[in-house]
């Protein structure tokens, strides 16, 4: 049986969590890294399937595809009754500046919530601080977590050759926009004129929970394509991007 299909009949310990979509979650998948599951009990209802992995010895868990299957805040009341102290993101992205390029590395230091579609913050109720509910996000990431994505994200790129032409930038405003769809050129443009340099569907409502339940959180952005407007695309090149 694929150990990664096993149901674990209670979690192994651990104290980092990753999360992501698609790109990161066709990658796991095709890796010995993971090796189980569990269905979590939490206050608002059973969680997604949270993986167990390791990594160089390295225990963390994972969440399935697609950042929780639409269980966005059972899946990050899992991760903090867990006990989940630091937690690294990581999306696709449209890339609004026209200096970012597909296949650019971009670990962003701040965010704009455009997002109309889901929960947007923990519900008292399941806060074990009931201070952490007004939280603030100055900073929003966690700066160790954002320093470690930085220099190991250039040293990988660095060892390769055929990696070259590949940036990792260190700063940015991501900006979450309406979830499943792609957006108008004017939408974009829009964003843009109030400080967005990349865009996509999840991340800024991990950054908000994370925080409010009291885990550090960092994130690891890969560019897609460029946002709409900005340059010719196609789905074709998205090819080079998910495997």
């Amino acid at each position: 049986m694929n150990a990664q299909a096993t149901e674990l009949p209670s979690p192994p310990s651990a104290k980092i969590a990753i999360l992501g979509g698609t790109f990161l979650n066709d990658y796991l998948f095709a890796t010995d890294h993971l090796k189980g599951y569990s269905i979590i009990d939490t206050r608002a209802g059973p969680s997604p399937k949270i993986y167990y992995g390791e990594s160089q010895g390295v225990p963390f868990y994972y969440n399935i595809h697609f950042h929780g299957e639409g269980k966005w805040l059972e899946t990050w009341l899992a991760l903090r009754d867990l006990g989940v102290k630091e937690a690294i993101g990581g999306a696709t992205a449209g890339g609004i500046s026209p200096l970012l390029k597909t296949r650019d590395y971009v670990i962003p230091i701040d965010f704009l919530d455009k997002n109309v579609d889901r929960i947007s913050n923990i519900p008292l109720e399941y806060l074990a601080d009931p201070s952490h509910a007004l939280c603030r996000f100055t900073p929003p990431f966690d700066e160790t977590l954002r320093s470690l994505l930085v220099d190991e994200t250039r040293t990988v790129i660095r060892e390769s050759s055929e990696l070259s032409d590949i940036n990792v930038i260190d700063g940015g405003v991501v900006l979450q926009s309406r979830f499943g769809r792609f957006e108008t050129v004017a939408e974009i443009n829009a964003y843009r004129g109030e400080g967005a340099d990349l865009i996509t569907h999840n991340l800024t409502t991990e950054i908000i929970f994370a925080k409010q339940l009291g885990i550090h959180f960092a994130a690891l952005n890969i560019i897609s394509n460029p946002a709409e407007g900005v340059a010719p695309w196609s789905f074709e090149s998205l090819g080079d991007i998910y495997l």
